[in-house]
């Protein structure tokens, strides 16, 4: 039998999917690209599909899974899942998979990138020279080495963000919620709470996945908690931080810096005070590419793929406790 893996919305980078069709089809499978905009597209389009390849659409919902009986497996092109909602399709009998070794190293380049360009204040002295002016670009600007990093969220990411850092030598201290204080030394960090990194921390940047316990995790009562001087970095989802509160901080002077590469809406509303304040440096949440995470991206979800067709699993699937309860594999 050969399984449907269906294309939910097509990416330009990604056209014409040349090497997912030879991937899928040399693992007995056939796949099927599509660029759907709304559920009724999808239930229309993707019907005999078991797995549901998604990049950004956020229209695979519990009405389109009961709408496709085949369907056991949706993938996501990318590290985060928020954007499909793992408990329904869990209570499904689907499986939900991710690429949790996608763009590990771009990010981290990423984001040491912005805390040099937000500590050094790069952006608004290239500014201020391509108006013609020559000055120093005002703040306090301090040597990096010795100063402290804070890391919220040091898993595969995070760790990279510490091996950079370290290296440049910072201090870098760390939370999270998931590894142990053993876990944390090994990678040569100094473990300490929430509260702690945000207390001690020069810089904090913030490495943790979008979930109901990390939306607002950066409220104003964590603001409030880092030093006047500090700057906040984030590269992971635009949510985990309020970004009404950061603004107030920052436009009280409260926060010293932000440097963001993901935002609450996307893209920003070119009315954000965001873009007027000069102690902030934005990109628009591009921290994830490379010709070379692209490429990896593109083995590993087909990896995924023919690991399902050939087994009906795959190690990257994120509820596991759904393997009890798979909808079977229909004949088509």
């Amino acid at each position: 039998m050969v399984v449907r893996v269906f294309q939910v919305d097509r990416s330009p980078r990604m056209m014409p999917y040349a090497f997912e069709h030879e991937a899928i089809r040399r693992a007995g499978g056939e796949f099927v690209v599509d660029h759907c905009t709304s559920e009724t597209e999808i239930v229309e389009r993707a019907q005999g599909a078991e797995i549901l390849f998604v990049a950004g659409s956020r229209l695979v919902t519990p009405v389109v899974m009961d709408a496709l009986p085949r369907c056991r497996l949706i993938a996501r092109w990318a590290v985060g899942y928020d954007i499909i909602d793992v408990e329904a399709a869990t209570a499904r009998g689907i499986a939900v998979a991710n690429s949790p070794s996608y763009c590990s190293e771009e990010v981290a380049e990423h984001t040491i990138g912005l805390l040099f360009a937000v500590a050094r204040r790069f952006v608004v002295s290239h500014e201020r020279m391509r108006r013609g002016e020559w000055q120093h670009p005002g703040g306090q600007i301090h040597r990096l080495a010795t100063r402290t990093l804070g890391i919220i969220g040091c898993g595969r990411i995070g760790s990279k963000v510490a091996a950079r850092a370290l290296g440049l030598g910072i201090h870098v201290v760390a939370h999270d919620a998931y590894r142990s204080s053993e876990a944390l030394r090994a990678t040569g960090v100094t473990p300490r709470t929430f509260d702690e990194v945000l207390a001690e921390a020069d810089y904090v940047t913030v490495h943790v996945p979008l979930s109901a316990e990390t939306r607002h995790l950066i409220d104003a009562s964590a603001l409030a908690k880092m030093k006047p001087e500090a700057m906040l970095i984030n590269t992971s989802r635009g949510p985990v931080i309020d970004e009404s509160a950061l603004i107030e901080a920052l436009s009280s002077g409260r926060l010293a810096g932000a440097a963001l590469d993901v935002f609450e809406e996307e893209p920003l509303d070119p009315a954000s005070p965001l873009l007027s304040l000069e102690q902030v440096v934005l990109t628009p949440h591009y921290a994830a590419y490379s010709v070379e995470s692209i490429d990896a991206l593109r083995r590993e979800i087909c990896q995924t793929a023919a690991s399902w067709i050939a087994d009906g699993w795959s190690e990257n699937v994120v509820n596991p406790e759904v393997r009890e309860k798979l909808r079977p594999r229909s004949p088509r």
